[in-house]
């Protein structure tokens, strides 16, 4: 039976999407970003929210609700409302698997539950056991900051799988009232011959199509008062401008750019002025005084939204591409 997400309250919403992520926080932003015109819609906000507007403590909470690959006691005892979900997913790597890789999976779980503090989190549908265990043992040397947000992009990924099978009825409802909206439209067209007027043109993009957020990994909250500059180094126009911001009190700058902007292809760099903040909130200098990050814009990507986030601590940092 179809579940119309749209027509749900938002407490059950909510849990709805909880069950397709694990984050409270991401289930109720999720359910008050209704209606979805259609499931892609749903997935562009469900990443728009995962990596804008959660929190790491957020992100914990996702990786915790996820039982370790491989451990099907776990999977049946603990996560009884996500148990078909779980299963499902992880069906190729336990079909795939024998004593000795589920020993050594069990191992290096707990290695690299020891050195992050989370479990290992991988999109595991379809992917087999010792293709899994090659995974966590590259990833395990990453940094904290790096994994953090290598973790996140697997947990988004699993999240779209589940938001599939949460079977939500929006499309048909769409198709249903686009088939409405062009008999009326031929019908008008009819009676007023064709002096219809056109319709409206699509409102422009909301925001700048180049952000960023700073999270203080050490504190678990965002960086705010933080100066933040975007500039050209190398664009296939030959143009050159950079512009300048500053964190916000949840650590984010979403104005750098007009809405309307359209982004040239080529080589960009955003720089984080952090020696203040560092100094500020620890009493000592950081060992990066400032943070450049360079990232490039494909020919095919120009109309692409960029969020370039940046996961701070005084010894070091991170960051990767989110949505």
């Amino acid at each position: 039976m179809s579940v119309n997400i749209n027509a749900m309250s938002a407490a059950d919403a909510g849990d709805a999407f909880v069950r397709c992520c694990g984050s409270p926080a991401f289930g109720a932003l999720m359910a008050a970003a209704r209606p979805f015109q259609s499931h892609g819609a749903m997935v562009a906000a469900s990443r728009r929210i995962w990596h804008n507007e959660c929190a790491m403590a957020e992100w914990k909470l996702a990786f915790e609700a996820h039982p370790r690959i491989g451990d099907v006691s776990q999977l049946r005892e603990k996560f009884a409302t996500t148990a078909q979900w779980c299963e499902g997913e992880q069906a190729a790597a336990l079909e795939s698997s024998n004593d000795k890789v589920l020993h050594e999976l069990s191992e290096w779980n707990k290695r690299y539950e020891e050195k992050f503090g989370h479990i290992f989190i991988i999109c595991a549908s379809g992917v087999p056991a010792h293709d899994i265990l090659a995974a966590l043992k590259e990833r395990y040397p990453n940094s904290p900051y790096a994994e953090n947000g290598l973790a996140a992009g697997e947990q988004q990924k699993i999240t779209e799988i589940r938001l599939q099978k949460l079977d939500v009825a929006i499309k048909a409802e769409t198709d249903d009232a686009d088939a409405s909206s062009r008999r009326v439209g031929a019908l008008g067209a009819h009676l007023a011959g064709s002096n219809m007027a056109a319709p409206p043109p699509a409102p422009p993009p909301a925001r700048s199509p180049i952000t960023t957020h700073v999270l203080d990994t050490t504190r678990g909250r965002p960086a705010e008062f933080i100066p933040i500059t975007l500039e050209t180094v190398q664009l296939a126009d030959g143009s050159k401008w950079s512009v300048t911001g500053v964190t916000d009190k949840d650590g984010r700058v979403g104005t750098l750019l007009p809405p309307d902007h359209v982004l040239q292809p080529g080589h960009y760099c955003i720089t984080f002025d952090v020696d203040a903040y560092l100094r500020r909130t620890t009493g000592t200098a950081g060992f990066y005084p400032r943070v450049p990050i360079h990232f490039t814009v494909k020919p095919s990507q120009v109309r692409e939204h960029y969020h370039v986030p940046l996961l701070l601590n005084p010894f070091g940092y991170g960051t990767y591409r989110g949505s």
